[in-house]
């Protein structure tokens, strides 16, 4: 956690350059290359020129490395406070550069790391309400996961002499707390779900060591008949999942197992992951003989047998499966979810009431959320998504989060005008909200209203002036209207920023055609 994120500048170098790293790499038709010069990194992707043009370069300096390295590395590019994603990722356990997971190509620099992504992997930021990836300066306080982060504020430690037993009240120690609160610790990042919705009047940085997590954000999983297997990436979700942890009363958790201040070398791993089995399976052990044992595993390791390491959807990387299994089987192929089934769950399912209107609020928010990049599968939950975010809209109109939700919930069931007003609604109440603003403008235009259309991608741009595709999206309905000259300047803009935007590049061609614009593309 001590080596999370930090300054490209002052990190230890974990990567390698050459050829035999990968570096450069090529995929569907980029070239993508990595340069190391003292202290900057840069990041270039670059495509051919057609017809023996030149080639479209577009190259970054990369100020942010997430990750320690023992698996690998994603790094970030800062624009104006704003933080985006760099296509290029280092692969420790191949030693090879490659897309970042879940890219394309065509993405270049401009995914933008909200304040979710960067959660679970910085110290904290104060995120700029309703933005989606800018920052107030500092824009970190503190890099890399720091000890408040799972001990609490240290305010009054610093300040307070130890008891002569050794123990502080004024600071928190997950190993003393209950079972609920010490796995809350750990949970706050590794429980990852299927959606993580922060509760209405929360923000993403309250929770506190020793607080009831439920309290600060709702998690969703899929139940595991759903998933095929082991949830993926959720450590926390494969544990509970785990006869061991069902069978121990809560006594198993994370720190059973884990030590957060320190590693295992690779000569003490085995030795070490053994002995915290057999702080519970001492008087009944494995039931195979030592021989047998030794000839599956000549180390004898109990992780290699019951906890083997498979590949996750992550390229380059394998995660060992947290489910503790006695016989390790093949999984079963995942079912899909029966009609009228809800295909999410709370994970702390046993601490909340079934039928809070604020969990109902919460349930409604990741059906929407979960069906966003999947207009399939959010018509599917639509119909348990939306009488709950109506109730949640009616019990609070202030609800932004909410009314947002069943906007564009509604677009996707076919009720464009429906989430077109939620979206107003939303607006009137915080007009800077650059999420809302984007769909109000898509859905504007699928209603045919332009004008109005124009003008929220013009708050975006307002908002955010580095995202493309708000200014390419705006000079399309400029030209569509005949003001080629504004459709001329915002294509510029997007090429900027995006030099691999063909729409943009086709348009500004255009432009540059008629009267009193241009005489021809340059």
């Amino acid at each position: 956690m001590g080596r999370s994120l930090g300054p490209t500048a002052d990190l230890q170098p974990v990567e390698q350059y050459g050829t035999r790293a990968r570096d450069p790499f090529e995929v569907d038709g980029f070239r993508f290359e990595v340069e190391r010069n003292g202290s900057r990194m840069i990041h270039r992707q670059i495509r051919p020129g057609a017809d023996g043009a030149a080639p479209v370069r577009l190259e970054c300096d990369v100020h942010f490395a997430v990750g320690s390295g023992a698996r690998g590395r994603t790094y970030l590019v800062e624009r104006d406070g704003r933080l985006f994603q760099s296509p290029i990722s280092w692969f420790s356990s191949k030693g090879i550069w490659d897309l970042t997971p879940g890219f394309r190509a065509l993405e270049q620099f401009g995914r933008p790391a909200d304040a979710k992504c960067l959660f679970c992997h910085c110290n904290a930021v104060e995120p700029v309400a309703h933005a989606l990836n800018q920052y107030r300066p500092p824009l970190f306080r503190g890099h890399a996961i720091g000890c408040e982060r799972c001990h609490g504020p240290g305010e009054l430690h610093v300040g307070s002499p130890t008891r002569g037993d050794g123990s502080d009240e004024t600071i928190v120690n997950p190993g003393r707390l209950e079972p609920a609160l010490r796995d809350a610790v750990c949970e706050q990042c590794h429980l990852q779900g299927e959606a993580r919705v922060v509760r209405r009047g929360r923000e993403l940085f309250d929770y506190r060591p020793g607080l009831p997590l439920h309290l600060f954000l709702s998690v969703f999983t899929k139940p595991g008949e759903l998933t095929g297997g082991a949830a993926v990436g959720g450590h926390a979700e494969q544990m509970r999942d785990s006869r061991c942890f069902q069978a121990s009363g809560g006594r198993l958790g994370c720190i059973s197992c884990h030590d957060p201040h320190s590693v295992p070398g690779p000569q003490k791993k085995i030795a070490h992951y053994r002995d915290r089995c057999l702080q519970c399976h001492a008087d009944r052990g494995c039931s195979l003989a030592p021989a047998e044992r030794r000839q599956r595993s000549p180390a004898d390791s109990c992780i290699d047998c019951h906890m083997p390491r498979a590949e996750s959807p992550i390229a380059h990387t394998a995660a060992a499966d947290h489910r503790i299994v006695r016989r390790p089987s093949p999984p079963a192929p995942p079912r899909p979810p029966r009609p009228g089934e809800i295909p999410l769950r709370h994970f702390h399912d046993e601490l909340v009431e079934p039928h809070d209107p604020e969990v109902s609020r919460d349930l409604g928010v990741a059906l929407a959320e979960v069906g966003l990049n999947n207009p399939q599968a959010l018509r599917a939950v639509a119909p348990h998504a939306l009488p709950l975010l109506d109730a949640a809209v009616v019990a609070h109109s202030d609800d932004v989060a909410a009314r947002e939700a069943r906007g564009y919930t509604r677009w996707f069931v076919g009720r464009p005008a429906d989430g077109l007003m939620d979206m107003e609604a939303v607006l009137g109440q915080v007009p800077e909200r650059e999420s809302a603003l984007t769909y109000a403008a898509a859905l504007a235009t699928a209603l045919g209203r332009d004008g109005e259309a124009i003008g929220y991608w013009r708050s975006a741009v307002a908002v955010n002036p580095w995202t493309s595709i708000y200014r390419s999206r705006l000079a399309k309905l400029l030209t569509d209207r005949g003001d080629w000259a504004g459709a001329l300047v915002e294509c510029e803009a997007a090429l900027r920023i995006n030099p691999f935007d063909n729409d943009a590049r086709a348009l500004r061609s255009r432009c540059l055609r008629e009267p009193g614009v241009g005489t021809s593309p340059r």
